[in-house]
């Protein structure tokens, strides 16, 4: 049997094991064949360049690609794995479509459960219909919803994660915190520590990035500079976010209200907020994207995805520099030691070892 067809032979008993524990509904089942159509479509990156050798975004992703996934192995002690080296042609700009929502009265996750890794504050679609059909079931039932597409995502390690012909697109940066992201999951991922995974993987992407950025080109390089601005944009933005979290907060814990008085009272801090992000907010931004961003089609679902994130990536701020000498190999070491002992409480044990 050749080696492709002993391929198709393992990826079909993949897709019937996951048929067999998707006894609870059809999902698994949609999202299997979605999945391992994109592996199946897969090709060897170093034949699809050979078949496209004019093509030069594609050629220059595959050069930043190599020196992104040593840099992960080699200087980061992320996982090596047989991800990104393969490439799917892509009919569209992204992966797939995720759902997440919130309860309308609060900062409540929905959470789904799947086998293996436990529940998880969001649900993915290869079928964007569908993607809808779930927001409108989550709306019926109260939920605030927000719907994004997605350009990647990890299978953490069980499976090998292709590249997407999309992607040549990118800037280098952008391929390298997307690489260093991904990857950080693969390295380490807790079962039901949902906060901390993306945090963790967060904080490896952007920090992981800047340090190859600087050692490839230097810290006064244009690219540098751009992601400066870039970064300065989106630490603004979240900071509007947080702030505007806070102040729902305040009235979502407030138990002498009913829900319907604390949907009005959040439907008006929303529309005071975005008032404020048009009027004085918005010109602090370099990017037009944010200065043109309509605050007012807010909920708690969107505010959550940032908080999910975004927050407290200072602790492992404090825990990079105080604990790991600043070095990204030292710090992904630490994490793996404190999950081996303390599992999902491992953000309350860095709070009390940094203390």
């Amino acid at each position: 049997m050749k080696q492709k067809e002993i391929a198709i032979v393992l990826i079909r008993f993949c897709v019937l094991s996951l048929i067999m524990m998707s006894m609870t509904g059809c999902w698994y089942i949609e999202q299997a064949w979605g999945y391992f159509h994109d592996r199946l479509s897969a090709i060897p990156l170093d034949e699809y360049l050979k078949q496209n050798s004019t093509d030069g975004e594609l050629q220059t992703l595959s050069v930043i690609m190599d020196r992104v996934r040593r840099f992960a192995v080699e200087k980061f002690n992320l996982t090596l794995t047989k991800n990104y080296t393969k490439i799917v042609p892509a009919a569209k700009e992204y992966v797939a479509t995720v759902v997440s929502a919130c309860k309308e009265d609060s900062f409540t996750r929905y959470y789904w459960n799947y086998p293996l890794v436990g529940a998880m504050p969001y649900r993915g679609f290869y079928n964007k219909d569908k993607a809808k059909q779930e927001t409108d079931r989550l709306k019926a039932q109260g939920y605030d919803v927000f719907i994004r597409n997605v350009e990647a995502f990890s299978s953490l390690g069980y499976f090998s994660d292709p590249l997407y012909t999309f992607m040549k697109h990118y800037s280098e940066d952008e391929i390298a915190e997307l690489i260093f992201h991904e990857s950080a999951h693969a390295t380490l991922f807790i079962k039901g520590a949902s906060q901390f995974n993306e945090e963790f993987a967060t904080f490896i992407g952007q920090t992981a990035t800047q340090i190859y950025l600087e050692t490839l080109y230097g810290k006064n390089s244009s690219l540098i500079q751009k992601r400066m601005e870039q970064e300065h944009d989106h630490k603004l933005f979240i900071q509007f976010l947080q702030e505007t979290a806070r102040q729902l907060e305040i009235i979502y814990n407030n138990t002498t209200l009913t829900k319907a008085e604390k949907i009005a009272a959040k439907q008006k801090i929303i529309a005071e907020r975005a008032i404020e992000y048009e009027t004085a907010f918005a010109q602090e931004f370099v990017n037009p994207n944010y200065k043109k961003f309509n605050m007012q089609n807010i909920n708690n679902a969107y505010i959550d995805l940032y908080r999910l994130y975004e927050s407290d990536l200072s602790l492992y701020e404090q825990w990079f520099t105080k604990k790991s000498n600043s070095d990204i190999a030292t710090f992904v070491a630490d994490m793996k030691k404190l999950a081996k002992l303390y599992q999902s409480n491992i953000k309350e044990a860095m709070k009390k070892e940094l203390q």
